[in-house]
């Protein structure tokens, strides 16, 4: 079970706006989705339309019980197809002080990671919303993950908070003694706002290595899916709010970390047919004009080999390498307001090519490729071969 932890002490970041959506869409795709609420205030409940008083046991029960626990699967409520949530209620705030019982166990940082491994072989991934604190239940979501999304907005203290953010996890994953890969995600971000842009641009060139290549926009359809107790999935299924959780999905389908498997349901089709195929199979249905699946990175096709990056259309993409000279004009990407991506068909003979992406004027390898070539590991650069049978 991939397992990942929303987590920014700051709140109203947008982190359990991110953590609901993000498993609805994966839900609706057939991954069995397990989203755990460790932030006592309960949103994601009452993003979901669960009824917060009939809630009779969730995850405090659950961190507390002796492992094995038997009533694993009774604490989790069934939100949806392929979507679960294991909820939190206030007694979830008390653990974390001296008085909860939670303080006093010897593995009381464990605690989660035990509990969630009586579900792994129910559910495909997990997502933890943590709460806006970095304290005893965000260790231990931490501890139980693999990965982490920091969601920052690009607000006017973005820059700032981001520096302390990272500062803070690298402190957590320490003490952690082991790995975790830690990715910024640009959150509640204005693309009609130069100040906004700016931000983006800076939050780029300080946290290039960590920061995903996908934004999720501020958008009103977020606030009233909430508001109605549903994700934009189910509330608003063609709108650009779910257009912009569908993307993250896609960037993190593609991006899985080490050798964790990825389930034949979560396969990424490479066709707008496969995508279909699919969706009929698990008798989903499909939503008219909605670009769900695009392919990003390197691509042969009968015009050359294209090249295709996430971004936003206010942004300037180039390619360059060593089949232009490493200029960043002699090769544009231009913005594809259908697939909401930068596209650029290079027509190579066969070969063995160097590349790198410029984003606003700042060069990146390419995060779909993890071919690198080049001496200096702290700038890699991205590695393309043209098959002699493939050449267009």
């Amino acid at each position: 079970m991939r397992t990942i932890a929303i987590v920014n002490q700051k709140g109203g970041c947008g982190k359990t706006t991110t953590a609901i959506n993000l498993g609805a869409a994966a839900a609706a795709r057939g991954i069995r989705t397990l989203l755990v609420d460790m932030d006592p205030q309960g949103h994601c409940a009452a993003g979901l339309g669960v009824p917060i008083d009939r809630i009779e046991t969730g995850v405090v029960e659950a961190m507390l019980a002796t492992q094995p626990d038997p009533e694993a699967l009774d604490r989790l409520w069934p939100v949806g197809r392929n979507l679960s949530l294991l909820p939190s209620t206030i007694m979830l705030a008390l653990q974390e002080s001296p008085e909860g019982e939670l303080s006093r166990l010897a593995d009381r940082d464990r605690r989660l990671e035990s509990a969630l491994g009586a579900l792994r072989g129910h559910h495909d991934l997990c997502l933890i919303d943590c709460p806006p604190s970095i304290g005893l239940l965000t260790f231990n979501a931490l501890r139980s993950a693999g990965e982490a999304i920091v969601p920052v907005e690009t607000g006017y203290f973005a820059l700032q908070g981001a520096h302390r953010q990272r500062q803070t996890i690298d402190a957590l994953v320490h003490r952690l003694s082991r790995p975790l890969q830690c990715r910024m995600l640009p959150t509640l971000h204005d693309p009609t706002s130069p100040l906004a842009v700016k931000i983006l641009a800076t939050l780029r060139q300080h946290f290039d290595d960590v920061l995903i290549p996908v934004q999720v926009r501020e958008h009103e359809a977020f606030r009233v899916a909430a508001s109605l107790g549903r994700s934009v999935v189910e509330h608003e299924p063609q709108s650009q709010a779910r257009y912009d959780i569908e993307m993250l999905l896609d960037w993190l389908l593609a991006n899985i970390p080490g050798d964790l498997p990825l389930p034949t349901e979560t396969a990424v089709p490479n066709s707008r047919v496969a995508e279909i195929a699919q969706r009929v199979e698990s008798n989903e249905r499909p939503v008219p004009e909605m670009p769900l699946t695009v392919t990003f990175g390197v691509e042969v096709t009968s015009t050359g080999i294209r090249f295709r990056q996430p971004g936003d259309e206010h942004q300037a993409l180039a390619v360059c390498g060593d089949f232009n000279g490493w200029s960043m004009s002699a090769t544009p990407m231009v913005f594809n307001q259908e697939t909401r991506s930068f596209e650029a068909t290079v027509p190579l003979p066969p070969g063995e090519y160097r590349y790198q992406i410029a984003v606003d004027g700042r060069m990146h390898r390419d995060p779909y490729n993890d071919v690198e070539t080049g001496s200096d590991p702290d700038r890699p650069i991205s590695r393309l071969v043209v098959d002699g049978g493939l050449a267009p």
